[in-house]
């Protein structure tokens, strides 16, 4: 992988971000390691690789995925072409070009208007060699198969449409040369059961059989096969795309859409007609077509250095599934660290909760437990200098927790715990809290730890952040809902609404929809969980950007000031309700009932919130633990399914040292 960190250069910009789309997992993996190996070869691009598994409907839910980001300059793929025919109208309509290094489908740009450069010649110009190939050959009995998939029949049928030149189409019985259309997994399985049935004569493949593992599918059956490739190698086109695009993006960061397209055109080492397609015959094109080769021949491609499960690189080491800030800071972890890791991709409806977070930050808890994972947290990415820190939007406007009576003794121990790790903190009485913050009423209140240097973050930045760090050090996308995860002997199955795919470990940091991923089979020793309703209001009013980030453990009210977006300017205010055992999701309002509900509350701690003006709310759902602790490590101990979740309400500001965690037991379960 390119080894690029996506962080920040000097001057505070950030490396230009270019999607590759292929197929990285599933049965054309040896094809995505393709574009793997040459994206290594260039630094200075944050390639960021899109797993369509080689399915043209996944490639489409890609293809949305990418343009929903909002933040790529390009598309490098698809390399199945029924998948870049779906996609191509969803990137022309964001105006986001696309080169296709490999999908060779005859006249796939048709009607584009120039919006994608294809670098490859086309199935047609394939066909055409491989039937001058066999004329050639002197067969003149020639029996012509598919291997079942979409693919391979299209491919049949062009061939069946060209002239027989001399040569007579017959049934394989009677063939002397058999030519077999389709993926080089079907493609040996029909060639194989060719054999198996009495057939002795020369087997041709087409040009998706030209890959390393071909020759270890095909076995005793490969005796006198010739596979069709492009004549300099598929990776040399791969790396041509992979090298202009990196070459323009680093010299004009600052392009876009249809000019971006033209400096590509102007730096190719081929040329392209108006419709983007190369030109074969141009002066200086490298563009030279077709050839078939013996199957002894090896295919040319580059190694990719992954670690991966196995050399056909078909399984993940590790999946995690959830696409908030526990999820990404999961796989940045993990994805620094060399492995491969695929990390589920955000969609439309998903219930993740850190969208509906508040944010809160602060190294201080009650429990014991809680405070070591908030302690190591603001260590790792809160403080500033800290090693992980990511863009996050992060306000220290200081952070009050209000106590009772039966917290003062862990508040006592957990000043001095902040103080040993050089974060200040001060245990206050009534009198101090009054004195220093005179909107509140402390009548019921045994004290307050104050922390100056806590606050809160930007949720959604933090999370980018680790998505595109993660996706910086290797890691894919996939795209899709999940929909329940299995372990089976030495991996695990997973089930996305687009198919499934398999790693060596999952990390499932799904949040309130953990439990019915996992088909409410969770049996922790935590105990059960429940989901629960997390409400919360803006409020504005002269007094509320004064006031800092409030945690009040004897009412259960928690507020911070509102900055930006909705609320700006007013401060935001939830109060628990008991709404148990809801369906994951959320939303971006409250009624004005629930709204009075959370007023009549926060009254009880600032009078002047009875006269605030209700601007506007939100509603999430968090996954809660019977001892308020995350669920986090294998269940059962000996298993690849790791749990990393069960904030119960407060785990974004702990969700740096649970991803850590999270991380280390799952490259345990890798063995």
């Amino acid at each position: 992988m390119a080894d690029v960190s996506g962080a920040a250069d000097d001057h505070g910009v950030r490396p230009v971000r270019a999607a590759v789309v292929g197929p990285f997992s599933g049965p054309r993996a040896a094809w995505g390691e393709l574009l793997e190996g040459a994206a290594a070869a260039h630094d200075g691009v944050q390639w960021e690789f899109h797993d369509d598994r080689g399915d043209a409907i996944v490639a489409r839910k890609v293809a949305e995925a990418v343009v929903a980001d909002g933040g790529y300059a390009l598309v490098v793929g698809h390399f199945n072409s029924a998948g870049a025919r779906l996609a191509l109208p969803v990137y022309r309509c964001a105006g986001l070009p696309l080169l296709l290094p490999l999908a060779t489908a005859p006249r796939l740009l048709d009607g584009t208007a120039g919006a994608a450069l294809r670098w490859c010649p086309d199935d047609l110009a394939q066909l055409v060699e491989l039937r001058s190939a066999i004329r050639r050959a002197g067969h003149s009995r020639l029996a012509v198969l598919d291997d079942g998939s979409t693919y391979g029949a299209v491919l049949a049928q062009l061939f069946l449409g060209l002239s027989a030149d001399g040569v007579r189409l017959v049934e394989p019985g009677d063939a002397d040369a058999l030519v077999v259309c389709g993926t080089h997994v079907g493609a040996a399985r029909t060639a194989r059961a060719q054999r198996a049935a009495g057939f002795t004569g020369a087997l041709y493949f087409t040009d998706d059989c030209a890959v390393d593992e071909f020759a270890e599918l095909l076995g005793d059956a490969g005796h006198t096969a010739r596979v069709t490739r492009l004549r300099s190698g598929a990776s040399t086109y791969v790396e041509s795309a992979l090298a202009t695009a990196a070459a323009v993006l680093t010299a004009r960061p600052d392009l876009t859409g249809t000019a971006l397209l033209d400096a590509l055109r102007a730096h190719a080492d081929r040329r392209f007609t108006p419709e983007g397609e190369p030109e074969p015959g141009a002066p200086g094109t490298a563009c030279p077509g077709w050839e078939v080769i013996p199957l002894g021949e090896p295919p040319r491609r580059p190694t990719t250095g992954h670690s991966g499960a196995g050399r056909d690189g078909r399984a993940y080491d590790v999946l995690v599934i959830g696409a908030g800030v526990l999820g990404a800071a999961t796989a940045d972890v993990l994805a620094r660290q060399g492995i491969r890791v695929a990390m589920t991709a955000p969609s439309d409806g998903d219930p993740a909760a850190t969208r509906y977070s508040g944010g809160l930050v602060r190294a201080f808890e009650t429990d014991p437990v809680l405070r070591r994972l908030a302690l190591r947290s603001y260590e790792l990415a809160w403080q500033e200098g800290a090693a992980r820190r990511r863009p996050n939007g992060f306000r220290r406007t200081g952070s009050l927790v209000l106590l009772g009576e039966a917290d003062l003794d862990q508040a006592e121990q957990g000043v001095a715990e902040l103080t040993d790790a050089g974060i200040e903190a001060h245990l206050l009485t009534t009198g101090e809290l009054g004195e220093r913050f005179p909107g509140f009423r402390t009548h019921d209140v045994a004290g307050a730890l104050w922390e100056p240097a806590g606050g809160h973050a930007d949720p959604v930045a933090t999370c980018r952040g680790h998505r595109y760090d993660a996706a910086a050090h290797g890691a894919f996308v996939l795209p899709g809902r999940v929909q329940r995860v299995d372990q089976r002997a030495d991996q695990v199955q997973v089930t996305l609404d687009q198919g499934e795919v398999r790693a060596r470990a999952v990390v499932l940091a799904a949040g309130a929809a953990t439990p019915w991923i996992r088909g409410h089979r969770l049996s922790a020793p935590t105990g059960s969980t429940r989901t629960k309703r997390i409400r919360y209001a803006f409020f504005r009013h002269p007094e509320s950007q004064c006031l800092p980030t409030v945690v009040d453990l004897v009412t259960g009210l928690w507020a911070r000031p509102q900055h930006t977006g909705v609320g700006a300017g007013g401060y935001l205010v939830g109060r628990p309700a008991d709404e148990w055992d809801v369906p994951p999701g959320g939303g971006d309002s409250v009624t004005p009932a629930q709204a009075e509900h959370i007023r009549e509350g926060a009254v009880r701690r600032w009078p002047w919130m009875g006269a605030a003006d209700f601007v506007g709310g939100r509603h999430g759902v968090d996954l809660f633990t019977t001892d308020g602790r995350p669920l986090l490590g294998p269940d059962p101990a000996d298993s690849r399914i790791v749990f990393a979740t069960g904030g119960s309400g407060g785990g974004f500001k702990i969700a740096p040292a649970v991803a850590e965690s999270a991380a280390a037991h799952a490259v345990q379960a890798l063995g």
